[in-house]
């Protein structure tokens, strides 16, 4: 059975969103390595980062990020097994989200708390809100592709 471990930090104010950048493309090629998936939005110095795998690998991993000095505060907000991963096709998804993109999202999905027992416990609010996110963005890339 897979795992998913998903965290909020913060930024530390020399972390500049060229570094986050250069952190997404060498986490793609390990993550590929270790057969691990997920996403990171970077949110106006705030990161949000989901990662789903084996359990061992996806701990691991998470305890080599929390020591990361390019962040702080980082706090898990999902630690648990699941049944099925959300972001299968993404060793590690990326995404610098402004304020107002956050806010149009928050606006198309649903992320209240106080809801979440109505969803399926594998599809956390924040997890549905960032495939949320993420659908809709490869919707809008498709779509401009075309034209």
């Amino acid at each position: 059975m897979d795992y998913c471990i998903t965290y909020f930090s913060s930024a530390v104010p020399t972390t500049t969103e060229q570094i986050v950048v250069d952190i997404v493309n060498l986490s793609r090629v390990k993550n590929a390595r270790l057969g691990i998936t997920g996403v990171l939005l970077y949110i106006n110095g705030h990161i949000v980062q989901v990662i789903e795998g084996q359990q061992q690998a996806v701990e691991d991993l998470y305890k080599s990020i929390r020591a990361d000095p390019r962040h702080t505060d980082v706090r898990t907000v999902i630690d648990r097994p699941i049944t099925q991963r959300v972001f299968s096709n993404w060793y590690m998804g990326y995404e610098l989200l402004t304020t107002q993109q956050y806010e149009e999202v928050r606006d198309i999905i649903p992320i209240d708390p106080q809801h979440e027992s109505t969803w399926d416990i594998d599809q956390p609010v924040v997890v549905r809100m960032l495939k949320g996110f993420f659908d809709l963005n490869s919707r809008q890339r498709a779509i401009l592709g075309k034209l």
